[in-house]
């Protein structure tokens, strides 16, 4: 039985993946499940298992590295040794444009020029409208002259007149710094969040005593204390399933209450923000979290994750206190209906129930929420449980 090879969804919001490079060859037979292709999708590279036994055959033309591929594009076919498989056009041959009608000379018979038509693929062509560059302008260096992704980065924006440069000294210089993928897409999302979500936030400061006292005490695998990121995933997986609405979703003018509770956590890297998730957190205790976190920080080096590390997530955490951050406002990451910004710990004036005052370790807990999904009262209720939970916290040692 012949299968098909494509590109599927690796992320929430993939649409197209640039090959990496193919780990196996035409001819050469895989397993099911056998990574087949490495693929950078729009936030990290993955890879692309096969669907099914047998011999890799039919590789598309134009499937080949540093091709950006739909998803859902077949690009070749897994079958027996004895079968034959469909040929498919090139890639992009489907889609050829039409070349343009000539425009008609003016009556004063001044000369037309004509462009020649652009040979590229949809996902260069926003790249460029992005990056605000005239494809006309781009010299092609694909097959039969199609302008691909690196020409469009490689272009300059900046000219290449001669009066432009020997009037470059009374120009300030500027170094154009470009996005990867992650951060284009990262952008996209958040301007779409701010665009489309009626967001406010709530916070509170948190008495953080008694979790540094548990934190020393819950060793992970090292023998070192567990992080304040693990205590909080663990505690903000109780309090998601005590509130619904802060563990929903809002997609197609309604809620979806998520029934698991699947915490992203954000990770900075040099190629961006990653949100790896944390599947079934409330069911995990701190080691497993802890775990976890530490194999996604070590996937985020390369920049390799697998399809259900980004996927799924419920919540997100964002945690900026390591870098000295007091106290942020975080944008809520799309179809989510909440984001917890946490700030450093900061040793503040603390007045005790007998209204004495003493110094305690204190830590801001920002909840940005969309108001389309939760209210101000439900929001204030759900952080309240997190702070609760955080300054009193030996129940998460009982739950280990």
């Amino acid at each position: 039985m012949v299968v098909e090879v494509f590109i599927h969804k690796m992320t929430d919001h993939m649409e197209s993946g640039r090959i990496v490079q193919w780990l196996v060859k035409e001819g050469e037979h895989v397993e099911q499940r056998q990574p087949i292709m490495e693929v950078e999708t729009d936030k990290a590279v993955a890879e692309l298992e096969s669907p099914a036994t047998g011999i890799l055959k039919g590789i598309r033309t134009g499937a080949q590295p540093g091709a950006e591929i739909p998803v859902g594009e077949t690009i070749a076919f897994i079958a027996e040794s004895d079968e034959q498989v469909p040929v498919l056009p090139p890639l992009g041959e489907s889609r050829k444009e039409t070349p343009p009608t000539p425009a008609t000379p003016e009556p004063s018979y001044q000369p037309v020029t004509v462009r020649p038509p652009v040979r590229t693929s949809p996902a260069v062509r926003r790249i460029a409208r992005e990056l605000g560059i005239d494809l006309s302008l781009v010299t092609g260096t694909g097959p039969e002259g199609k302008i691909t992704e690196a020409d469009v980065r490689s272009f300059s924006p900046r000219g290449t007149s001669s009066a432009t440069s020997r009037s470059a000294s009374s120009v300030d210089p500027v170094e154009w710094a470009e996005l990867n993928s992650v951060q284009r897409l990262t952008g996209e999302r958040m301007l779409q969040s701010m665009q489309t979500a009626p967001q406010f936030s709530i916070t509170v400061n948190a008495d953080m005593t008694n979790a540094l006292r548990l934190r020393e005490s819950l060793t992970n695998e090292t023998g070192e204390g567990v992080s304040v990121t693990v205590l909080l995933v663990k505690v903000a997986a109780v309090a998601l399933k005590h509130h619904p609405r802060a563990n929903a979703s809002f997609e197609g003018g309604r809620v979806k209450l998520h029934q698991r509770v699947n915490v992203g956590v954000a990770i900075g890297t040099e190629a961006g923000l990653i949100v790896p998730v944390i599947r079934d957190a409330d069911q995990k205790n701190t080691s497993q979290i802890d775990r976890e976190l530490q194999a996604y920080r070590e996937k985020s080096l390369q920049m390799r994750f697998s399809t259900e590390d980004l996927t799924g997530g419920t919540f997100t955490i964002s945690n900026l206190g390591m870098y000295g951050v007091d106290q942020f406002n975080a944008i809520i990451n799309p179809p989510q209906s909440t984001i917890l910004a946490v700030g450093r710990i900061i040793k503040s004036p603390f007045v005790l129930p007998d209204d004495t005052m003493t110094i305690r370790p204190v830590m801001s807990l920002t909840l940005t929420v969309d108001h389309r999904a939760m209210d101000g009262v439900l929001g204030a209720k759900f952080l309240a449980e997190v702070k609760e939970r955080l300054e009193n916290p030996d129940w998460i040692r009982d739950s280990n």
